[in-house]
């Protein structure tokens, strides 16, 4: 009995413990249920309460088509306009030497003269011998046909034209032994020295005419199409950075190479300064064509996960994310294939701090085009 009652009476004050602890918990939930939403409140501005964030002061560029040219890279190497190795035709012995290492020379200059005492005493014997001849034919002439045959005479005039050629040759032989500049231009280094014995072949000196310069160059045969003679070329060297050297294209190679599928294209550099030399490695590129297309500026592009985008600002000044597809970079732009129309108005700069429906404030004077 007892023991019953002591159940009986401990059992009330049960119910009224966990009542409170369940008053307890509610008041609990409702107060995260407010920090909750304040945070909610807090993340969400972008997609309910993007209408209270400041507009973000921006740079705009108008979307326009552009004329771009079309232009291929390649490397090359430069040639003297025309350019011979200077040897010597006979075998004998270097007399004298008229030039000294990287001389200008004009065309007919004597660079180098072979011993010729030889050949100027047959030179004398030819002279006088043809003197003879003559004298002899023009005797005959005044003794007139009743004295002299018709024969005889044909035998004078046959003797005079013998020493005529013989003195011509002879001739010959001496300007052989005289070694002229072909054409004007700068000679390289002397090869050979005085006294020396030189044979046909011996090289004696390199010539140059580098007042003009091939650039020799290979272009895929791909772009075949896009080359023709009378196309410029920008040529740079790494000896001289941050320098072009303007040409133009003179000829296109008649053969595509089995090996590299790519032809030879040669143009004509301007070297009136003699600043360029014959085998230099050049930079080239090649205007092939031109074009229209839409052209924006490089810093407009935003680079997300290997794609390119832009923002755009509609008719409401708000900013959209567009994604695009790029082309060739031109000077300071790049070309957009698709993604982008005419007249639409880029953000060139803050772009960086605006979400997508983001407002927009333009900077003044900020609307540019290409100029």
């Amino acid at each position: 009995m007892n023991q019953a009652r002591f159940f009986r009476g401990a059992a009330s004050p049960l119910p009224a413990y966990f009542c409170s602890r369940s008053r307890t918990l509610a008041a609990f939930a409702v107060l995260l249920m407010a920090l909750a939403g304040c945070q909610a409140d807090d993340v969400a501005p972008g997609i309910a309460g993007e209408q209270g964030r400041p507009p973000v002061l921006v740079e705009l560029w108008e979307a326009k088509p552009s004329t771009v040219y079309e232009r291929l890279e390649s490397i090359g190497t430069l040639l003297g306009n025309e350019s011979v190795t200077i040897t010597a035709k006979v075998t004998e012995q270097v007399q004298s030497i008229r030039f000294a290492d990287g001389q200008m020379v004009k065309a007919g200059d004597v660079l180098v003269e072979l011993v010729d005492t030889e050949q100027l005493a047959l030179l004398d014997e030819a002279e006088a011998n043809l003197r003879e001849a003559m004298l002899q034919l023009e005797r005959l002439r005044k003794l007139g046909s009743d004295i002299s045959t018709g024969a005889q005479i044909d035998v004078a005039e046959a003797k005079v034209a013998a020493g005529r050629a013989r003195l011509a040759a002879i001739g010959a032989q001496i300007e052989e032994r005289q070694i002229r500049a072909p054409f004007d231009g700068q000679l390289g280094f002397r090869r050979v020295s005085l006294g020396a014995l030189v044979t046909p072949g011996t090289v004696i000196t390199e010539l140059d005419d580098i007042s003009r310069m091939k650039l020799d160059f290979s272009v895929p045969e791909t772009h075949l199409t896009l080359v023709q003679v009378g196309n410029t070329v920008d040529a740079t060297s790494p000896a001289f950075p941050g320098e072009y050297f303007s040409g133009e294209v003179v000829s296109i190679g008649s053969r595509v190479d089995p090996v590299t599928r790519a032809i030879t294209v040669r143009a004509m550099v301007d070297n009136s300064e003699l600043r360029l030399l014959p085998g230099m490695l050049m930079e080239v590129e090649l205007t092939a064509g031109e074009r229209e297309a839409l052209v924006v500026p490089e810093q407009a592009l935003i680079q997300v996960s290997g794609s390119s985008m832009v923002y755009v600002v509609d008719d409401e000044s708000r900013a959209q994310r567009r994604s695009v597809e790029i082309g060739k970079r031109v000077q300071g732009g790049v070309v957009v294939l698709s993604g982008l129309s005419p007249g639409e108005r880029v953000v060139v700069n803050g772009q960086f701090s605006l979400r997508p429906n983001s407002p927009v404030k333009l900077v003044p004077a900020a609307v540019t085009e290409e100029g």
